[in-house]
């Protein structure tokens, strides 16, 4: 069964998380019968290694990691990328992928910037 796994930064605020968690939420409302985690790198819970367990544990043979960030940095090409190749060792059975950062999909470029327009 295939899965997503978006995967965020994480941040020491609490706060931060809430429109991470709006996007899980808005994707399971959607698509109620895939399976879907999400991920943060750092400072909070729950980590890569746990939400993969959890995704496994439901069911995942495929998982399909979606970067929430801007951009393609050391965190989605050195971090997630070491993460990934020691998931793929720990699970070998389990087929990972990643998708580009969401700030290099033109579709995603394009729908930010409508909205910036609408600012002015």
């Amino acid at each position: 069964m295939n899965a997503i796994l978006f995967f965020c930064h994480g941040s020491r605020d609490p706060q931060w998380r809430v429109p991470f968690e709006q996007i899980l939420a808005d994707f399971r409302g959607m698509h109620a019968t895939k399976l879907a985690e999400l991920a943060f790198l750092e400072f909070m819970t729950p980590d890569f290694n746990a939400s993969v367990a959890s995704l496994i544990a439901q069911g995942a043979t495929s998982i399909r990691v979606i970067p929430l960030f801007l951009a393609q940095g050391a965190h989605t090409r050195r971090d997630l990328g070491d993460l990934m190749d020691a998931a793929s060792v720990a699970h070998p059975a389990i087929r990972f992928t990643a998708a580009p950062a969401i700030g290099e999909i033109d579709s995603i470029r394009n729908a930010i910037s409508s909205w910036v327009a609408g600012q002015v």
